[in-house]
Protein backbone atom coordinates (compact mmCIF):
# COMPACT_ATOMS: atom_id res chain seq x y z
CA UNK A 1 0.00 0.00 0.00
CA UNK A 2 2.78 2.13 1.03
CA UNK A 3 4.64 1.82 -2.11
CA UNK A 4 1.55 2.03 -4.37
CA UNK A 5 0.73 5.69 -3.08
CA UNK A 6 4.76 6.57 -3.95
CA UNK A 7 4.40 4.54 -7.60
CA UNK A 8 4.43 7.10 -10.29
CA UNK A 9 4.65 6.27 -13.99
CA UNK A 10 7.25 7.84 -16.08
CA UNK A 11 6.60 10.07 -19.55
CA UNK A 12 6.80 7.13 -21.44
CA UNK A 13 4.18 5.00 -19.76
CA UNK A 14 0.31 5.40 -20.05
CA UNK A 15 -0.04 3.59 -16.46
CA UNK A 16 2.05 1.21 -13.80
CA UNK A 17 1.75 -0.87 -11.16
CA UNK A 18 3.36 -3.30 -8.88
CA UNK A 19 3.15 -6.99 -9.53
CA UNK A 20 4.31 -8.88 -7.17
CA UNK A 21 6.39 -8.05 -3.52
CA UNK A 22 8.01 -10.42 -1.56
CA UNK A 23 10.78 -10.85 1.22
CA UNK A 24 14.31 -11.89 0.47
CA UNK A 25 14.47 -13.74 3.62
CA UNK A 26 11.65 -14.82 6.12
CA UNK A 27 10.17 -12.28 8.32
CA UNK A 28 10.91 -12.04 12.31
CA UNK A 29 9.93 -8.82 13.26
CA UNK A 30 11.37 -5.45 13.50
CA UNK A 31 14.56 -4.74 11.34
CA UNK A 32 15.62 -3.98 7.67
CA UNK A 33 14.87 -6.22 5.19
CA UNK A 34 15.99 -6.41 1.51
CA UNK A 35 12.08 -6.24 -0.83
CA UNK A 36 11.96 -7.51 -4.27
CA UNK A 37 9.46 -5.88 -6.08
CA UNK A 38 8.10 -6.10 -9.58
CA UNK A 39 7.15 -3.38 -11.46
CA UNK A 40 5.25 -3.56 -14.48
CA UNK A 41 4.10 -0.75 -16.64
CA UNK A 42 2.06 -0.53 -20.18
CA UNK A 43 2.36 1.80 -23.47
CA UNK A 44 0.64 1.68 -26.39
CA UNK A 45 -0.31 -1.64 -25.45
CA UNK A 46 3.29 -3.37 -25.09
CA UNK A 47 4.21 -4.15 -21.11
CA UNK A 48 7.19 -3.72 -19.95
CA UNK A 49 8.24 -5.56 -16.42
CA UNK A 50 11.55 -4.52 -14.44
CA UNK A 51 12.84 -5.85 -11.10
CA UNK A 52 13.88 -3.71 -7.88
CA UNK A 53 15.61 -3.98 -4.22
CA UNK A 54 13.47 -2.16 -1.88
CA UNK A 55 15.38 -1.72 1.68
CA UNK A 56 12.64 -1.82 4.15
CA UNK A 57 12.72 -0.68 7.84
CA UNK A 58 10.17 -2.23 9.55
CA UNK A 59 9.12 -1.21 12.97
CA UNK A 60 6.84 -2.42 15.88
CA UNK A 61 4.01 -0.25 16.33
CA UNK A 62 -0.17 -0.47 17.30
CA UNK A 63 -1.75 -0.01 14.55
CA UNK A 64 -4.22 2.91 14.26
CA UNK A 65 -7.82 0.36 14.74
CA UNK A 66 -6.09 -1.15 17.72
CA UNK A 67 -5.06 2.24 19.02
CA UNK A 68 -8.06 3.96 19.15
CA UNK A 69 -9.35 0.80 21.13
CA UNK A 70 -6.56 1.56 23.77
CA UNK A 71 -6.87 5.37 23.96
CA UNK A 72 -10.63 5.25 23.24
CA UNK A 73 -10.65 8.18 21.12
CA UNK A 74 -11.77 8.54 17.61
CA UNK A 75 -15.61 7.92 18.62
CA UNK A 76 -18.36 9.99 16.82
CA UNK A 77 -21.49 7.97 18.81
CA UNK A 78 -22.17 7.02 21.90
CA UNK A 79 -24.86 4.18 22.63
CA UNK A 80 -26.17 4.86 26.18
CA UNK A 81 -27.47 1.24 27.42
CA UNK A 82 -29.77 1.68 30.44
CA UNK A 83 -32.64 -0.24 32.18
CA UNK A 84 -36.13 1.26 32.58
CA UNK A 85 -35.83 0.52 36.13
CA UNK A 86 -32.72 2.82 36.15
CA UNK A 87 -29.90 0.07 36.65
CA UNK A 88 -29.18 -3.07 35.00
CA UNK A 89 -29.70 -6.36 36.44
CA UNK A 90 -27.00 -9.21 36.11
CA UNK A 91 -29.58 -11.25 34.42
CA UNK A 92 -30.31 -8.34 31.66
CA UNK A 93 -26.95 -7.26 31.13
CA UNK A 94 -26.02 -10.98 30.05
CA UNK A 95 -28.23 -11.35 27.84
CA UNK A 96 -27.41 -7.58 26.22
CA UNK A 97 -23.57 -8.93 26.03
CA UNK A 98 -24.88 -11.90 24.27
CA UNK A 99 -26.43 -10.26 21.87
CA UNK A 100 -23.83 -7.95 20.81
CA UNK A 101 -21.53 -10.77 20.69
CA UNK A 102 -23.58 -13.05 18.66
CA UNK A 103 -25.88 -11.43 16.32
CA UNK A 104 -23.62 -8.08 15.22
CA UNK A 105 -22.09 -8.73 12.07
CA UNK A 106 -18.14 -8.44 12.16
CA UNK A 107 -17.95 -5.28 10.46
CA UNK A 108 -20.47 -3.83 13.36
CA UNK A 109 -18.27 -5.17 15.75
CA UNK A 110 -15.32 -3.43 14.11
CA UNK A 111 -16.81 -0.31 14.61
CA UNK A 112 -17.07 -0.53 18.10
CA UNK A 113 -14.40 1.37 19.90
CA UNK A 114 -14.65 0.32 23.62
CA UNK A 115 -17.20 0.40 26.14
CA UNK A 116 -17.43 1.96 29.43
CA UNK A 117 -18.96 1.20 32.38
CA UNK A 118 -21.12 2.82 34.67
CA UNK A 119 -23.46 2.49 37.65
CA UNK A 120 -26.62 3.02 36.22
CA UNK A 121 -25.83 0.75 33.02
CA UNK A 122 -22.63 1.19 30.17
CA UNK A 123 -21.83 2.66 27.09
CA UNK A 124 -20.53 1.94 24.20
CA UNK A 125 -18.07 4.36 22.04
CA UNK A 126 -18.59 3.65 17.91
CA UNK A 127 -16.88 5.42 15.14
CA UNK A 128 -19.44 6.17 12.60
CA UNK A 129 -22.90 7.32 13.95
CA UNK A 130 -24.78 5.43 10.97
CA UNK A 131 -23.35 1.78 12.43
CA UNK A 132 -24.38 3.25 16.07
CA UNK A 133 -27.85 3.60 14.46
CA UNK A 134 -27.27 0.66 13.35
CA UNK A 135 -26.94 -1.26 16.22
CA UNK A 136 -29.55 0.77 18.28
CA UNK A 137 -32.56 -0.50 15.72
CA UNK A 138 -31.33 -4.24 16.17
CA UNK A 139 -31.28 -3.08 20.13
CA UNK A 140 -35.09 -1.79 19.94
CA UNK A 141 -36.27 -4.58 18.19
CA UNK A 142 -34.76 -7.41 20.50
CA UNK A 143 -35.51 -5.66 23.84
CA UNK A 144 -38.35 -3.26 23.24
CA UNK A 145 -36.17 -0.62 23.76
CA UNK A 146 -36.91 3.59 23.66
CA UNK A 147 -34.50 5.40 21.65
CA UNK A 148 -34.02 9.08 21.94
CA UNK A 149 -30.93 11.07 19.63
CA UNK A 150 -29.14 13.81 20.54
CA UNK A 151 -26.23 15.66 19.09
CA UNK A 152 -23.74 18.00 20.48
CA UNK A 153 -21.09 19.96 18.78
CA UNK A 154 -17.63 19.54 20.11
CA UNK A 155 -15.54 20.99 17.41
CA UNK A 156 -14.81 21.68 14.01
CA UNK A 157 -12.92 19.88 10.77
CA UNK A 158 -9.68 21.04 9.00
CA UNK A 159 -12.15 21.97 6.36
CA UNK A 160 -14.31 24.03 8.79
CA UNK A 161 -17.46 21.96 9.13
CA UNK A 162 -18.57 21.18 12.26
CA UNK A 163 -17.74 18.31 14.08
CA UNK A 164 -20.19 16.68 16.19
CA UNK A 165 -20.85 13.50 18.16
CA UNK A 166 -24.05 11.70 18.40
CA UNK A 167 -25.51 10.22 21.71
CA UNK A 168 -28.40 7.85 21.47
CA UNK A 169 -29.95 6.36 24.84
CA UNK A 170 -31.60 2.96 24.75
CA UNK A 171 -33.54 2.73 27.55
CA UNK A 172 -34.55 -1.22 27.79
CA UNK A 173 -37.53 -2.38 29.86
CA UNK A 174 -36.72 -4.19 33.11
CA UNK A 175 -39.49 -7.37 32.20
CA UNK A 176 -38.90 -10.85 31.44
CA UNK A 177 -40.77 -14.32 30.67
CA UNK A 178 -43.57 -14.48 33.33
CA UNK A 179 -43.65 -11.20 34.83
CA UNK A 180 -46.55 -9.92 35.49
CA UNK A 181 -46.85 -6.07 34.58
CA UNK A 182 -49.36 -3.16 34.53
CA UNK A 183 -50.00 -1.48 31.31
CA UNK A 184 -52.51 1.39 31.17
CA UNK A 185 -53.10 0.40 34.27
CA UNK A 186 -54.23 -3.36 33.41
CA UNK A 187 -52.39 -6.72 33.76
CA UNK A 188 -50.32 -8.53 31.38
CA UNK A 189 -48.27 -11.03 31.39
CA UNK A 190 -45.07 -11.04 29.27
CA UNK A 191 -44.02 -13.52 27.29
CA UNK A 192 -41.32 -12.68 24.55
CA UNK A 193 -40.35 -10.52 21.63
CA UNK A 194 -41.78 -11.16 18.54
CA UNK A 195 -40.00 -11.99 15.09
CA UNK A 196 -41.14 -8.22 14.09
CA UNK A 197 -40.00 -6.69 17.19
CA UNK A 198 -43.73 -6.57 19.24
CA UNK A 199 -44.23 -7.18 22.71
CA UNK A 200 -45.65 -10.61 23.59
CA UNK A 201 -48.49 -10.47 26.33
CA UNK A 202 -51.34 -12.12 27.73
CA UNK A 203 -54.17 -9.76 28.72
CA UNK A 204 -54.96 -11.33 32.19
CA UNK A 205 -58.40 -9.91 32.28
CA UNK A 206 -59.66 -10.88 28.72
CA UNK A 207 -57.19 -14.00 28.42
CA UNK A 208 -56.25 -12.72 25.20
CA UNK A 209 -52.84 -12.78 23.69
CA UNK A 210 -51.84 -9.34 22.13
CA UNK A 211 -48.90 -7.88 20.22
CA UNK A 212 -47.80 -4.41 21.01
CA UNK A 213 -45.76 -2.43 19.47
CA UNK A 214 -42.31 -0.72 21.31
CA UNK A 215 -43.94 2.71 20.90
CA UNK A 216 -47.32 1.40 22.31
CA UNK A 217 -45.59 -0.04 24.68
CA UNK A 218 -43.83 3.08 26.13
CA UNK A 219 -46.48 5.45 25.12
CA UNK A 220 -48.97 3.37 27.38
CA UNK A 221 -46.59 2.94 30.42
CA UNK A 222 -45.50 -0.26 32.29
CA UNK A 223 -44.34 -1.05 35.72
CA UNK A 224 -43.96 -4.26 37.58
CA UNK A 225 -47.65 -5.75 39.20
CA UNK A 226 -46.79 -4.36 42.59
CA UNK A 227 -48.22 -7.14 44.24
CA UNK A 228 -51.95 -8.13 45.81
CA UNK A 229 -54.54 -10.66 46.80
CA UNK A 230 -54.51 -11.85 42.85
CA UNK A 231 -51.17 -12.66 43.15
CA UNK A 232 -50.54 -15.60 45.18
CA UNK A 233 -47.72 -18.71 45.56
CA UNK A 234 -48.82 -21.73 44.92
CA UNK A 235 -47.40 -25.47 45.03
CA UNK A 236 -48.76 -28.04 42.86
CA UNK A 237 -49.54 -31.16 44.54
CA UNK A 238 -51.69 -32.89 41.72
CA UNK A 239 -52.49 -32.62 38.38
CA UNK A 240 -54.61 -35.38 37.11
CA UNK A 241 -58.02 -35.65 34.97
CA UNK A 242 -60.80 -32.86 35.54
CA UNK A 243 -58.97 -31.16 38.78
CA UNK A 244 -56.10 -29.48 39.58
CA UNK A 245 -55.04 -29.20 42.86
CA UNK A 246 -52.35 -26.59 44.66
CA UNK A 247 -51.23 -25.96 48.29
CA UNK A 248 -51.39 -21.79 48.85
CA UNK A 249 -47.89 -20.83 50.33
CA UNK A 250 -48.81 -18.29 52.39
CA UNK A 251 -51.19 -20.42 54.69
CA UNK A 252 -47.72 -22.35 55.70
CA UNK A 253 -49.04 -25.28 52.85
CA UNK A 254 -51.99 -26.05 55.31
CA UNK A 255 -54.81 -24.60 52.68
CA UNK A 256 -55.64 -26.61 49.33
CA UNK A 257 -57.15 -25.09 46.23
CA UNK A 258 -58.89 -27.29 44.13
CA UNK A 259 -59.66 -26.05 40.18
CA UNK A 260 -60.86 -27.30 37.38
CA UNK A 261 -58.05 -28.08 35.18
CA UNK A 262 -59.77 -26.42 32.24
CA UNK A 263 -59.28 -22.86 33.59
CA UNK A 264 -55.44 -23.36 34.66
CA UNK A 265 -53.79 -22.29 31.88
CA UNK A 266 -49.70 -22.44 32.23
CA UNK A 267 -46.99 -19.87 31.26
CA UNK A 268 -44.36 -21.30 33.04
CA UNK A 269 -41.47 -23.60 31.58
CA UNK A 270 -41.46 -26.49 33.74
CA UNK A 271 -45.22 -27.61 35.37
CA UNK A 272 -44.60 -30.15 38.00
CA UNK A 273 -46.06 -31.99 40.97
CA UNK A 274 -43.94 -30.60 43.63
CA UNK A 275 -42.95 -27.02 42.42
CA UNK A 276 -44.02 -23.44 43.29
CA UNK A 277 -44.97 -20.82 41.28
CA UNK A 278 -46.08 -17.62 41.06
CA UNK A 279 -49.93 -17.59 40.10
CA UNK A 280 -52.15 -14.97 39.12
CA UNK A 281 -55.92 -15.20 39.82
CA UNK A 282 -58.13 -13.22 37.20
CA UNK A 283 -61.59 -13.85 36.64
CA UNK A 284 -62.51 -17.55 36.63
CA UNK A 285 -58.78 -18.13 35.62
CA UNK A 286 -55.87 -19.42 37.03
CA UNK A 287 -52.91 -18.20 35.26
CA UNK A 288 -49.39 -19.98 36.35
CA UNK A 289 -46.96 -17.67 35.21
CA UNK A 290 -43.25 -18.64 36.61
CA UNK A 291 -41.92 -20.70 39.09
CA UNK A 292 -40.65 -19.30 42.32
CA UNK A 293 -37.37 -19.92 41.91
CA UNK A 294 -36.97 -18.56 38.39
CA UNK A 295 -37.15 -14.86 39.75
Amino acid sequence: MVLTKKLRASEYLEEAWIEDIRFERPFSGPGVYTVLVRLAGQAGGVEVREDKAVLVKVNAAVCPYCARRITKRGYNAVLQIRSSSGRLDDDLRRRIDAFLQDELSPRLQDSIIGVEEYREGFDILIDDPSIARMIASKIRSNFLAKIIETFKLVGRNPDGSRKGRLTISVRIPDIKHGDVVLIDNRPYIFLTVSTGGNAVLVDLNSGREVHMSVDSLWQKGFQQYPGGPMMKRYMLLSRSGPTTVFLDAESNYSKVVEVPSDVVRVYAGDFHEGGEYKVFLAGNRVYVVKRVDDG
